[in-house]
């Protein structure tokens, strides 16, 4: 018996309206890219968090993948708000 729990890692970005998203964007795709590389399986939520909304909708996309341990990215600064209700 084993008690190691199985982990499904992912990651979500969030960026702040007064950014171009495409940097926290480019930014995750860039930690993705060094997790790969090293053989680290990452999920990787195609939502930004700018907002409630797009919590709401990267939530989906993380619960829908099956993630259990959950990277939060700022790529460039994050609105708080949307961020800690992403990590609840």
């Amino acid at each position: 018996m084993s008690n190691i729990p199985e982990i499904k890692l992912g990651i979500v970005s969030v960026s702040r309206d007064c950014f171009p998203i495409s940097l926290s964007e480019k930014r995750r795709a860039a930690v993705v890219a060094a997790c790969q590389a090293k053989g680290i399986e990452i999920f990787e939520a195609p939502t930004c968090v700018e907002s409630e909304n797009d919590m709401l909708e990267a939530s989906a996309e993380i619960n829908e993948a099956g993630v259990n341990a959950l990277v939060v990215f700022l790529g460039n600064f994050g609105p708080e708000c949307a961020v800690t209700m992403v990590v609840q």
